[in-house]
């Protein structure tokens, strides 16, 4: 189910927290977590670039990162 717009960044802002912590932990249980994961973060960093937030960023170093979330 969809967030209602009034609060969607409330929940969502927990969930990514929730999200983030597990990434520095090195901590995904599954391949099914490990794929949205990746599909966050690319989402996000594509968001940021095109936006000019950032100029690029490594896929290569993304893909490290996940490797070993293992």
């Amino acid at each position: 189910m969809a967030n209602m717009s009034y609060c969607r960044f409330q929940n969502t802002v927990r969930d990514l927290n929730d999200c983030l912590n597990a990434l520095r932990d090195r901590d995904i249980a599954s391949k099914e977590e490990m794929r949205a994961a990746k599909r966050l973060l690319t989402i996000m960093l594509d968001f940021l670039q095109e936006e000019d937030i950032i100029d690029g960023y490594n896929s290569e170093s993304l893909k490290e990162l996940l490797e070993e979330c293992k």
